[in-house]
């Protein structure tokens, strides 16, 4: 293909998601590996543009809705509960077991991962989450013996259809020959012929490929207005902009992009503690910590009775206030060995609000930098712990049983040691 440097008018360079189909929205492969040109030469983009070209759903890091606390890997839900889309089969179907199975064998990657079958990434996703083995080629019969413990069968349970969704638009966008039969079904009803979960009854793999198709309709509906030779050029040009640029101060970065979702659809608890002073001098901004229990906090804010505050901002605290007995703390928990990044250290007329933000799970590198979104927050929150002095405390996080329950520092033991991996 030639390479030419302008686009023709009324066209356009291709979007992200589009020139490299096998990234996400979050990998290094935008920043150390082979988008990191285009990224870094892409143009700006319009409104009119984002609505000709809107994102795929599982590069949507807006709030979503889930039973489980923590999601698996290759779990980037669609929709609220990763339900899926389609649940019922009409009356005109097609098998589609002649041109695509659960495990054909034609490589396809997604991020860093080289998958020979949707299957294979299907149950790389169960193994590696829920057996802590996370080697990269685990033998397929390894995986596909491994039974999911069953204290975590109903996690699985919620996300398997999601993860099955993603493999199969994985492998789908990165063969043209594949995506046109799948397009050709029209809008058929797809059923698998297979005596497990993904076919048979639940066909959730016939379901998968639906919604897919769906998708890939959206997203490539005007594939037409795209200028490939100038988007070949940019693939390939040396880029415009340093490589050494911060990707906190650069908000067309994918790292500036979580950032910004996570802050924005999160929501705020809090945990009144008595900390000893020569543990609450042990945080500092910047500073990721990884909390080893569960830890409890409150989204009833008033005034203090302690002297030190845990300010928390999570998009994923479980809501445990149904299971409370009499108590009324309206209790919110964060999973174990999950991971919030100090963002600030605020002392006001002697009580001190320490500011944490939750990280979604295996994103800690786009936090490794503190960005202007960041700053604006604390200042945010800076103004909000001083009018909360003006609040009186609310009597039922203030009772003895709550206040020792939140009584221990979180990612550090009572001696002051920082958990470590």
């Amino acid at each position: 293909m030639n390479e030419k440097k302008y686009c023709d008018e009324g066209k356009y360079a291709a979007p992200r998601w589009l020139v490299y189909p096998q990234f996400s929205a979050i990998t290094m492969g935008w920043r150390m590996g082979g988008g990191e040109d285009y990224r870094m030469n892409e143009p700006p983009r319009s409104p009119e543009f984002r609505k000709l070209f809107p994102q795929p759903q599982n590069w949507m890091f807006e709030h979503r809705k889930f039973n489980s606390p923590q999601a698996v890997l290759f779990g980037f839900l669609w929709r609220d509960y990763g339900e899926p889309k389609y649940s019922q089969i009409g009356d005109d179907f097609r098998i589609v077991n002649d041109f695509i199975t659960m495990s054909d064998e034609k490589e396809f990657q997604n991020d860093s991962h080289i998958f020979k079958s949707i299957e294979q990434m299907v149950l790389f996703s169960r193994y590696g989450s829920f057996s802590g083995d996370y080697n990269r080629d685990p033998p397929i019969e390894v995986m596909r013996d491994y039974e999911v413990p069953e204290s975590e069968k109903d996690r699985w349970d919620e996300f398997k259809y999601t993860v099955c969704l993603n493999a199969c638009y994985y492998k789908v966008m990165q063969d043209e020959d594949l995506k046109e039969k799948l397009l050709a079904t029209g809008d058929q009803s797809l059923v698998y012929i297979s005596d497990d979960e993904w076919g048979g009854e639940e066909n959730l793999f016939g379901f998968a490929l639906m919604e897919v198709r769906d998708e890939i309709r959206r997203i490539c509906k005007n594939e037409n207005l795209i200028d490939w030779e100038y988007t070949e050029y940019l693939k390939n040009a040396y880029p415009y902009v340093q490589h050494d640029k911060n990707p906190a101060e650069d908000p067309q970065s994918p790292e500036y992009n979580v950032v910004r979702t996570i802050l924005n659809g999160s929501s705020e608890y809090v945990r009144d503690v008595n900390l000893k002073g020569e543990l609450a001098a042990k945080y500092e901004p910047g500073q990721i910590l990884m909390e080893k229990g569960f830890v409890d906090a409150t989204n009833k804010i008033g005034g203090m009775t302690t002297t030190h505050r845990y300010l928390i901002l999570s998009q994923y605290m479980a809501d445990l206030s149904q299971f409370e007995h009499g108590t009324d703390w309206a209790l919110h928990t964060a999973n174990r060995d999950s991971r919030f990044k100090v963002l600030d250290v605020f002392t006001y007329e002697g009580k001190t609000q320490i500011v944490l933000l939750h990280l979604p799970d295996g994103f800690e590198a786009a936090f490794e930098n503190t960005t202007d979104l960041e700053e604006r927050m604390v200042k945010k929150q800076r103004k909000i712990f001083i009018k909360s002095f003006d609040n009186d405390p609310i009597p039922e996080v203030n009772t003895p049983e709550w206040l020792e329950r939140c009584s221990f520092p979180v990612g550090m033991s009572d001696e002051g040691e920082f958990f470590k991996d």
